[in-house]
């Protein structure tokens, strides 16, 4: 048995080797993934003047650091988005909106609440500043995605690095829905969730090292599409891709998570048949829905019953528990209602309490937990850079020369947005993709700004080889002079002379 506050204290140890042995881009990635994927869940290292370092935190900050020091011997590309302060002036505010209005959130909530016997604090000043670099800290995976993931064969890379990842968990996975979910019992001694929760359809739901089974779910959910979209991308490894497709597709449904697959029905044929355009017109259009969710809801405009009919005949016990989480969440909506440009901070502050002080609310859905903690400011500077890309992206998508694996990220992502509503998924994972993508943005603007393609950069393993046909100096052409009315013609080469 691991104590779980090692496990966390070696992580960085264990990174400087994937630093040292691997590519940047693919190091930052294993580092962040794998720290995500099995490193303790609800363990975290409490130091004075920082937020808790945990799971999620450790493996970004250790990536920060290493790549800055092994960003000097790093020769993978000639053009990356330059710094790691974001140049788009669209992140720049929503960085800006989400650091202040987390001080702002601190600042207007120095109120005490009583609810019967329970007293909840006011915040301080130093919860303001605790809550700015907590901000800063959620983003550093999307800062680093922007910087070293931004080129095509980097966003290819990390739609391998989920498959690859994937395809191993599975196995974990199905070990679980067989033995129960115990391998983080065995490994680091405890259950990190309820029980009870992980008991579905006479079987059990697999948690494997994460915070719960609906988190193992989506992640096999964007991990199958990132497969689908590889056996668009790689023909030579097309039957490779098919049979990791099969494989996970098979764990997702045995791992009873009946959400995920639902998302994967509806996206997996968009993945398989539609081109880019297609994909990153579904992508926005999902992420504009996911905006404007709750407006929608506070208005009644969507098909809400129509979903929960459709989730009765799948599987009843399912549909009464999204209905009773739908049902919280007009309750916790009212409460947000009441401060809604900076909300309720946190302490438990936007939950529900009854007269004798008991909290009756359920916060499962990303976006009222955000919404409630942060007000409107701190919900579209948030999801805003989750989900700008998208929409830049299908903007620009002629004049960039976007390819499918942009499109399929965006894709995984929109995937992502859809599982947030009703659960708390918003991990490291969701920020690289963002990231990549917005890194994307500005290397195309760079590229287009200095007259030149994306390198493809021929020399260097695991790059496309340019064609020849592309980069040869065109011959010169015939030029009609007005002056001499007549056609100026290049002279043919001298023929060498033989005696």
């Amino acid at each position: 048995m691991i104590p779980p506050l090692l496990a966390l204290v070696a992580w960085p140890l264990v990174s400087i080797v994937f630093f040292q042995r691997l590519r940047l881009p693919l190091a930052i990635l294993v580092t962040i993934v794998g720290g995500f994927l099995l490193l303790p869940t609800g363990t975290s290292l409490d130091l004075p003047a920082l937020p808790s370092l945990d799971k999620s935190t450790i493996p970004a900050l250790t990536a920060l650091i290493l790549a800055l020091v092994f960003a000097r011997n790093d020769r993978s590309y000639d053009l990356r988005p330059t710094g790691l302060i974001p140049r788009h002036p669209i992140i720049l505010v929503l960085l800006v909106m989400l650091v202040l209005g987390a001080v702002m959130t601190a600042l207007t909530n120095t109120d005490a609440l009583s609810y019967g016997p329970r007293r909840l604090p006011g915040l301080r000043l130093y919860d303001a500043a605790s809550m700015a670099l907590w901000a800063l800290m959620t983003v550093i995976p999307f800062v680093l995605a922007r910087r070293y993931l931004a080129d095509t064969v980097a966003l290819r890379l990390l739609l391998i690095v989920l498959c690859v990842a994937a395809v191993g968990y599975a196995f974990l996975a199905l070990f679980e829905v067989r033995m129960s979910p115990q391998l983080n019992r065995w490994v680091y001694g405890f259950f990190p969730h309820s029980w009870i929760q992980h008991i579905r359809g006479g079987g059990f739901r697999p948690v494997v090292f994460l915070n719960h089974g609906l988190l193992l779910g989506i992640f096999l959910s964007l991990s199958l599409l990132a497969t689908v979209g590889l056996m668009r991308l790689d023909e030579r490894r097309r039957g490779l891709y098919l049979a990791a497709a099969i494989w996970l597709g098979l764990t997702l449904l045995l791992s009873r998570n009946l959400g995920a697959v639902m998302i994967t029905t509806v996206l997996l044929p968009v993945g398989l048949f539609l081109g880019v355009r297609a994909q990153l017109l579904a992508a926005a259009i999902i992420a504009g829905v996911f905006l404007a969710y709750p407006v929608a809801r506070t208005a009644q405009v969507l098909p809400i019953a129509q979903v929960i009919e459709l989730a009765e005949d799948i599987d009843p016990q399912r549909a009464g528990s999204f209905r009773f989480r739908l049902d919280h969440e007009e309750s916790l909506l009212a409460k947000a209602s009441e401060r809604p440009l900076f909300g309720w901070g946190g302490w438990g502050r936007q939950r529900i309490f009854d007269e004798e002080g008991r909290d009756t609310s359920v916060t499962d859905g990303e976006w009222i937990i955000i919404l409630g903690r942060d007000g409107w400011v701190g919900y579209l500077a948030r999801f805003g850079l989750l989900t700008g890309p998208v929409f830049l992206l299908l903007l620009h998508r002629r004049r960039y020369d976007i390819g499918m694996e942009t499109s399929v990220i965006a894709l995984i992502l929109a995937a992502n947005l859809i599982d947030m509503v009703p659960n708390s998924s918003n991990t490291p994972l969701t920020w690289l993709m963002a990231g990549a993508l917005w890194g994307r943005l500005e290397l195309q603007k760079a590229a287009r700004t200095q007259g030149a393609a994306v390198p493809l950069q021929p020399d260097r393993p695991g790059y496309r080889r340019a064609d020849p046909a592309q980069t040869a100096t065109p011959p010169p052409q015939s030029i009609y002079t007005r002056q001499a009315r007549r056609i100026d013609r290049p002279k043919p080469p001298l023929k060498p002379t033989h005696k």
